[in-house]
């Protein structure tokens, strides 16, 4: 039998996990390797609003405004990975990053250059599944 969980439940475990971004969040596209231990390099930082996730609704919180990197610092490894942190770098979610069926999805290529824009229309974050 698989584990479920009520939707206050879902709602409780994401809103704890999001409130830890505190107000100085940010999203960090990474290169591998990469972990929660050992990040890897940094190629693209955009900056969470004060409010990073609003309260969850049916177990998934939806990001508020996130501020593009208008002079990422790039590199010639494509993405594979990227932190939600909160202030001093402390990595709160690690996950993976692709063209499609991923954590997050890229949509304009997976290659950051120096000096790109990189920004982020739009971010969800689930704690529990199903």
């Amino acid at each position: 039998m698989a584990v479920t969980h009520s939707t206050a439940a879902k709602n409780a475990a994401t809103d704890a996990v999001t409130t830890l971004l505190g107000a100085s969040g940010s999203l960090v596209f990474r290169i591998s390797p990469s972990s929660v231990g050992s990040p890897g390099t940094a190629v693209a930082t955009l900056g969470l609003n004060a409010t990073p996730f609003g309260a969850s609704s049916g177990g998934t919180a939806t990001a508020g405004s996130i501020t593009s990197d208008t002079n990422a610092t790039g590199n010639a490894s494509p993405v594979a990975f990227a932190t939600l942190q909160a202030t001093g770098a402390v990595i709160v979610i690690h996950c993976a990053v692709a063209a499609s069926a991923s954590d997050i999805n890229m949509t304009n290529g997976l290659t950051v250059a120096p000096g790109d824009t990189v920004s982020c229309s739009s971010l969800t974050y689930a704690a529990l599944s199903a």
